[in-house]
């Protein structure tokens, strides 16, 4: 899989309790997952290290190419 915005797809919803809820699109350099409402938790991990995982992996993928990848969590209503 050398795709790194299938990549990050596929990791996201390999994490997630919903994986078809899963969205991948790309903003500039930067890959923006969107993932279903309290499943954000899920894919940042304990101290952000999900994440980071999935950064390292995408990176891996096109070392050519400069892509970020961040959470698009929907904002919460209080």
């Amino acid at each position: 899989m050398s795709d790194p915005v299938k990549m990050a797809l596929f990791l996201a919803q390999s994490v997630v309790d919903q994986p078809a809820a899963v969205r991948a699109t790309v903003r500039g350099p930067t890959i923006m997952l969107r993932v279903a409402a309290g499943e954000e938790g899920r894919v940042i991990g304990r101290q952000g290290r999900v994440i980071s995982a999935i950064r390292t992996l995408v990176r891996a993928a096109d070392p050519h190419e400069k892509l970020g990848v961040d959470l698009d969590a929907p904002r919460r209503e209080r």
